[in-house]
């Protein structure tokens, strides 16, 4: 039987991760409802989703800092009570102005928390001594299920986002105070004590690798703009192109994560089997077949089946691009290192997706989703040359 604390901080992270997921999806399906409210038409959302990139810039530097000087447990408390606040501005955005601070915002507390909790699942990882990482990840599909179940069924039975985000948002900040003292106690990776000379030594060591640092996050960034296309997209994609109702809509990022959570039950045991470079390379094809026939599904439930290959195929991308570049570089530089990969990746998977919008201005809406194929192919592409560092 493995140490409690253990055993509570795996469940501490789990919950995190949830969290997270969960925030993302109700942001997601209160779209359509939030772009009637504010009034605006698709190029003008594509340029506010920006907004999110550059919070999650910001919350990378907060962060990534935070994690090396005074440890994850710290970063995550903060980042989950960030997360759930976050949600307060899309409910309650009336125009222009206030929706693209709310998305600011968002981006901020989602990066936030995202760079906190995947800092406390490589230290829980290495007190489990056995892999774990992908399992964590897991349960980011679950939160982004049960976020959108929830949204389908407030949206159904009438709630507006000011009635349904503050309400979730508020419980999530609440929780996720109490859940951060069952996480394991924060690590610094920087040690105070070492001669400024060392440390030196160290950065510059560190600076040798981080072309590959950058990679990984362009990498990570391509997967995670595929899934925030399913993210920012797919609920408007269903209401406008196949033509169904907001509410039935929400089942095409319900798909989505049904395939993710199926992908990340196996995908620990594909990498110890075939490993990292199968996952990402494989499932990367997955994907980019998936969002290319996207955009030429010819009925609904069809595209609920390309949704949920999406997932499937994607699932397990951006958790093992994580963790590769959580293993470059020197250690004493690992959180910044791993905040460097996941804030480029937010960067990219939260402002990435606003490029549909402004795509819409030439195409329809479905050509214009269709382009995530070539981002799958740049993943399959790239692998070589990061797999040298994770043979």
């Amino acid at each position: 039987m493995e140490p409690v604390n253990l055993l509570r901080s795996k469940i501490a992270v789990s919950f995190f991760f949830v969290s997270g997921g969960s925030a993302l999806a109700l942001w997601a399906v209160h779209i359509p409802l939030i772009e009637k409210t504010v009034g605006i038409d698709y190029s003008v959302l594509g340029a506010l989703l920006m907004f999110s990139g550059l919070g999650g810039f910001i919350a990378m530097q907060v962060f990534g800092w935070m994690i090396d000087h005074i440890g994850s447990k710290t970063a995550t408390r903060v980042g989950g009570v960030a997360v759930g606040l976050s949600l307060l501005g899309p409910a309650f955005a009336q125009d222009e102005v206030s929706l693209g601070l709310a998305i600011l915002l968002l981006g901020f507390g989602i990066a936030g928390v995202d760079v906190g909790m995947n800092g406390a699942a490589l230290q829980v990882e290495k007190e489990n001594k056995k892999p774990i990482f992908t399992f964590f990840h897991l349960f980011w599909s679950v939160g982004g299920l049960a976020g959108a179940a929830l949204g389908f069924a407030t949206i159904s039975s009438g709630f507006s986002q000011a009635q349904t985000l503050p309400v979730v948002g508020i419980t999530l900040s609440l929780v996720g105070l109490f859940m951060a003292g069952w996480l394991l106690p924060d690590k610094a990776n920087v040690d105070r004590s070492q001669e400024k000379s060392v440390g030196k030594a160290a950065s510059k060591a560190n600076r040798s690798v981080l072309g590959f640092v950058i990679l990984a996050g362009l990498m990570s960034a391509s997967g995670a703009i595929i899934e925030g296309v399913a993210q920012d997209w797919s609920a408007l994609y269903l209401r406008d192109v196949q033509m169904v109702t907001a509410s039935s809509a929400a089942w095409g990022l319900a798909a989505f994560n049904v395939g993710m959570i199926l992908g990340r039950i196996f995908i620990d045991r594909i990498v110890e089997a075939k490993g990292r470079g199968f996952v990402i390379v494989w499932g990367s094809v997955a994907a980019a077949v998936a969002i290319g026939l996207q955009s030429i599904a010819p009925t609904y439930e069809i595209s609920l089946f390309f949704w949920f290959l999406l997932g499937l195929g994607i699932s397990g991308v951006v958790p093992q691009l994580f963790a590769a570049g959580g293993e470059i570089g020197e250690a004493s530089h690992s959180g910044r290192n791993m905040a460097r990969v996941v804030g480029i990746t937010y960067i990219g998977g939260l402002a990435g997706p606003s490029i549909i919008g402004l795509l819409t201005l030439a195409v329809p809406l479905n050509f214009a989703i269709g382009w995530g194929a070539l981002l799958g192919i740049f993943i399959v592409l790239a692998w070589p040359q990061l797999g040298r560092l994770n043979k």
